[in-house]
């Protein structure tokens, strides 16, 4: 890479700084400076600035391509990864400033529901375990769908045409072109279905296969079937944990919708207020146009005198509930031969790292939201992030190893409980620096052990002899 032992020290701090402290440049250095010990750690006694570490992240970004390679390939061996099921999926960050300049920062469909604010978008070839295999950053207009060919060309770049993978996406990603291009290149795939079925060979009477879910041991129902005009197989999912979150999100939905309608009929009688029946009724359809998800479920009425509106009255349809979304139901699709429930449940269960990767970058990494002007600094600051993730993940798949399921933020609490003391005793003839580390806490023990660490440095004692 062309970059010296003092560079790589750098490099290496300023990775474990993001995954540490999250914070900006400008903080970290701070942080570095007076509030760390991670200098320390690589013997490195110089000031790093936040200039320095936008040089680092710079000159990593340059080397992506080599870093990932490596990176994955060293992660597969130390820990003897099987790695036959790559995981696609493409999230964004948002930026709190307009950015009118900018080549990448679009305005588009933001995954934290930031519409007024431009993003940009990112991908993850991700493995079971949750290790990013390669990434991508594009403008922030880019559609879900329109990025699979390239996380394939990044996924064939690095492995044999020869091994039989499997492609899991959700439903964003799975259009029909897509899952068609896959089947094209040679790949098994395991998605989550756009498409919604009105009528499907599952007969309700039946006992059907019921699996746990990993996350708190719900049941789902799972039934495979093969529906008329399509050539892969479908696996009917009844989930009890997703009719609960679409009854929720309906809820919320409804309550919403009810308030804009509260509004329209509040300012029937505010002066200055919209009164016009004309202009009532175009209130009303921009306020069934914006939750048109609900709107269709109420019966509105206006009363009408002179041209006026002088009272809206609206209540909600008492209807059986036929949608398969508020029954908890999803289509799983595959191109396996011959699948068993089991098998693909346990397979599509691995999007979970997914979300998990995501949730980590997002939420315990700060990748977003990003303040950086520049493209390439904005590119660099995604990749250092991304970087910090691969760090992340290496201990967390170490912990998970032994038993230890704590999330980042829990580890990172619980180490900072290990504190090193530097006492200075100023003597007639010398100064005495005493640096010695506490004993750690039975739970900081066992993540050292864990992770195939010393839990401790040693004391050191220190003079400066006066002249």
């Amino acid at each position: 890479m062309g970059i010296n032992d003092k560079q790589s020290d750098k490099a290496l701090i300023s990775i474990a700084a993001r995954a540490l402290f999250s914070s900006s440049e400008h903080k970290t250095a701070q942080i570095l400076q007076s509030g760390s010990e991670l200098k320390a750690l690589f013997c490195y006694d110089e000031e790093i600035t936040h200039r320095q570490l936008y040089t680092i992240s710079d000159t990593l970004y340059k080397h992506k391509e080599q870093i990932d390679s490596f990176l994955y390939q060293r992660i597969t061996n130390m820990f003897n990864i099987e790695d036959k099921l790559v995981i696609f999926d493409i999230s964004n960050t948002y930026f709190e400033t307009r950015k009118a300049d900018s080549k990448l920062a679009k305005y588009g469909r933001s995954k934290e529901k930031r519409y007024d604010c431009p993003i940009v978008v990112f991908t993850g070839v991700i493995n079971a375990e949750g290790f990013i295999r390669h990434s991508r950053i594009y403008e922030g207009n880019k559609p879900d769908s329109a990025a699979l060919s390239d996380m394939i060309e990044d996924l064939e770049k690095h492995v044999s045409r020869s091994s039989n993978y499997t492609i899991v996406m959700d439903a964003g990603i799975a259009t029909e072109d897509n899952l068609d291009l896959v089947k094209q290149k040679g790949y098994k795939y395991v998605v989550v279905s756009r498409k919604r079925l009105k009528d499907y060979p599952v007969d309700s009477t039946k006992t059907k296969i019921t699996q746990l879910t990993n996350r708190k041991k719900e049941k789902v129902q799972l039934e495979i079937f093969t529906p008329k005009g399509f050539s892969d197989t479908w696996m009917y999912v009844q989930s009890d944990a997703k009719r609960k979150k679409e009854a929720s999100m309906s809820t919320k939905l409804k309550q919403r919708f009810e308030e804009d309608l509260t509004a329209i009929r509040k300012a029937l009688s505010l002066k200055g207020g919209t009164k016009k029946i004309n202009k009532v009724w175009e209130r009303i359809g921009r306020a069934k146009q914006k939750h048109n998800r609900v709107s269709s479920r109420y019966e509105i009425s206006v009363t009408e005198k002179d041209g006026k509106a002088i009272e809206l009255k609206f209540s909600e349809k008492k209807l059986p509930v036929n949608d398969d979304k508020e029954k908890g139901v999803y289509f799983i699709r595959t191109n396996y031969e011959n699948p068993n429930e089991k098998q693909l449940w346990n397979i599509y269960n691995t999007i979970r790292e997914v979300e998990s990767t995501f949730r980590a970058l997002k939420s315990d990494l700060k990748i977003r939201p990003v303040h950086h002007q520049k493209d390439d600094r904005i590119e660099s600051h995604i990749y250092l992030t991304i970087l910090a993730y691969q760090l992340v993940n290496t201990i967390r798949h170490m912990l998970k190893g032994k038993g230890i399921n704590y999330d980042w933020k829990n580890i990172v609490r619980i180490m900072n409980t290990h504190t090193i003391q530097t006492i200075v005793l100023p003597t007639d003839k010398k100064i005495i620096h005493l640096r010695k580390p506490a004993k750690p806490i039975n739970e900081v023990g066992e993540i050292y052990q864990a992770a195939n660490c010393k839990n401790s440095q040693k004391a050191v004692k220190k003079y400066v002899v006066y002249h």
